[in-house]
């Protein structure tokens, strides 16, 4: 290959990489993109929840549950997950809700929630999907729900004809007598 051909090549590919660059640098142009929620739907007891994703840090199944004396009923206990010790919480106890399907705690999902401050693990039924819904979707809990599952649930979106409530993870996170 002639210089002059290289030098013609080497500076379309220059072109091509500073066209790209400039337009993986733009905002996008989809409203609905920037201000959607991403969700990770689960179930407690027959009800479906979901949390952001945002808050949270994973998600595992397998995992030994140490008991702890003198903590309110919902904190069923302590996990080790790779050296960190993170309390496990039972939403379904929490809210008052009874729970379909638990015999014990082998094979019950766990669903770490986290803020800048605190982390703990939530006992689910079952892990759904992770969607993307619009902000403005997001409706006010409904009404009817108990009091008690009030005080957890900011608020509630249709997903594939379902209703699920959003969990209020800094409530929920919240130090316990606060």
């Amino acid at each position: 290959m002639s210089d002059a051909r290289a030098d013609d090549t080497l500076a379309t590919m220059e072109e091509i990489l500073q066209r790209r660059a400039a337009s993986l640098a733009l905002e996008p142009d989809d409203p609905d993109v920037s201000e959607g929620l991403s969700l990770l739907l689960f179930r407690i007891a027959s009800e479906w929840y979901a949390v952001k994703t945002g808050d949270v840090r994973e998600i595992f199944q397998d995992y030994a549950l140490t008991p702890i004396p003198c903590v309110p009923e919902f904190i069923v206990g302590v996990v080790n997950v790779r050296g960190e010790i993170l309390s496990v919480t039972d939403p379904a106890r929490m809210m008052h809700l009874n729970s379909i399907g638990r015999h014990g705690w082998h094979g019950l999902s766990a669903v770490v929630i986290a803020n800048e401050n605190v982390a703990t693990a939530l006992t689910v039924d079952e892990i759904g999907d992770i969607v993307e819904v619009p902000s403005e979707s997001l409706e006010p809990p409904v009404s009817n729900i108990d009091r008690a599952q009030a005080e957890f649930v900011v608020g509630s979106v249709f997903v594939s004809e379902r209703m699920v409530g959003l969990l209020d993870v800094e409530r929920i996170l919240q130090p316990i007598g606060s």
